[in-house]
Order: structure tokens, then sequence, then C-alpha cells
């Protein structure tokens, strides 16, 4: 049997800060907030003690720090994988974001494989409706299920979580979205399916960020 576990990086600085854009150098990349950091903390020492084996993470920087954050509770490596991305909406981005470097990355999470090449690398702009999201996340699922392990988990946005999710399972029934909730997925044979999912391990949630 095989596990994955889905998450959403965790609150965003963007949000928390309203104005935080007006100074950013990437404007389009936002950091975690520091309510997001705890989230991250809080799913770490939830994973702490679940095998985890590696950390599959998009290349924007609140999934690397929410992995950073996860890996330095639930010790594993990362692997920054372009597949997991954001969609690439031309309406978010002005073309092909430019991402942190690995290198630059590892020096504040040195779990961070440097030496890893993204199995898939998105096409902008990206089409949703379209199903531009549901295909490379399907082809990102193929590459990583190649790969060596019995458990594992994938930090992703909104999009990707769907993506992931529909292409492993066919659907996204009972599959957690809010930022750092946990869907658990477990294989039997050639079906995945859910195992549990929520954000009861957090101690505060993006719900209650926004009420």
């Amino acid at each position: 049997m095989r596990t994955i576990w889905l998450a959403r990086h965790g609150y965003r600085e963007d949000i928390a800060n309203a104005s935080w854009h007006e100074t950013a150098e990437r404007p389009y990349d936002t950091p975690l907030s520091k309510e997001g950091r705890i989230m991250a903390l809080d799913t770490g020492a939830f994973l702490a003690d679940r095998s985890i084996e590696a950390i599959y993470t998009s290349p924007f920087l609140r999934a690397i720090e929410t992995a950073g954050l996860i890996a330095s509770r639930a010790d594993a490596p990362i692997y920054i994988e372009q597949g997991l991305c954001e969609l690439l909406h031309e309406e978010w981005f002005p073309g092909q974001p430019v991402y942190v470097s690995p290198f630059e990355m590892q020096k504040h999470y040195p779990q961070i494989a440097t030496d890893y090449c993204s199995r898939v690398t998105p096409s902008y702009p990206e089409d949703e409706a379209a199903g531009d999201v549901d295909r490379r996340c399907l082809a990102t699922i193929e590459a990583i299920l190649n790969e060596s392990w019995h458990t594992t988990l994938w930090v992703g946005h909104a999009a990707s979580v769907g993506g992931l999710a529909r292409s492993l399972m066919g659907h996204c029934e009972g599959v957690c979205f809010e930022m750092c909730g946990l869907t658990q997925l477990v294989n039997q044979g050639d079906e995945w399916r859910v195992a549990s999912s929520g954000t009861d391990h957090l101690s505060i949630t993006e719900a209650e960020l926004r009420a």
C-alpha cells in the first residue's frame, strides 16, 4: 500500500497584509504570513510520526516555505516540482513565472534537494476550464509514482490539489482545500481513495482567519 498526503500551502502574506504587493519584488509570489508559518509547523508536527519519506512541493515561495517548515518537524527531503505549481492564469502572471532558486531556498531549508530535476514543466498560460491543469497534474503523477517511496507529501495550491485528486480518483469528493488542510489518499490495487481529510491538526485555520 502507498500513501499520499495532499496539502495546500499555508496562509499567504498578501491576504494577511493587503498592501504587501506594493513593495514586493515578485508580487505574484507571496510568502507565508506568520499565521501560515504556524499552520505549516502544526502540519509538520502532525506528520512527524507518519513516516513521510519525501516531500514534493510547488516552486512558488509559499509552497516551498510550507514544505520547509513541515520538513523541520517531519524529517524528509524536499523536491521542488513545477508540476505541482499554481494555475498559470494569464490574468495572474505577466509571463512564465520566475521562481526563487532552489540553491537560495536551501540556505533557509536545508532539506531541499538541489540536484532534483522537475519531472514536468508547465506551459504558460494555462486554461483550467480547458483541462490544462488536470493534464499537467496527471503527467506529474505518472512521473512521481515511478519514484521509490511508500508514503509521501505533495504540497500545492487549490488548483493543483484538485487536479491531483481528479487524476488519481476521478473526483474531488472528500478532499480538503483549506490552506494547510490535509487529505490522506491510500491505494488499493490501482484504486485511490480518501482515508482522512481536514484541518483538525491545525491550531488556527483559514476559515477562522477569514471570519
